[in-house]
């Protein structure tokens, strides 16, 4: 009886990690989709500048 008993607590122990794993992924998803936003963004501009005629001058210091 007590093989059947480790395996639920297992089975528990897994559920419970596979949440928190679940949780963590969710939080790296919605990073990731912040970055592709961003990148969007950035290649948007460079692709502009270029279409302009000229290339980004960097500020002299």
């Amino acid at each position: 009886m007590s093989g059947f008993k480790d395996m639920l607590l297992d089975v528990l122990k897994l559920t419970d990690e596979v949440k928190r794993l679940n949780k963590d992924l969710e939080r790296v998803e919605s990073i990731m989709l912040d970055v592709d936003k961003r990148v969007v963004r950035l290649e948007t501009i460079v692709e502009i500048a270029k279409s302009q005629g000229g290339q980004p001058k960097l500020p002299k210091d």
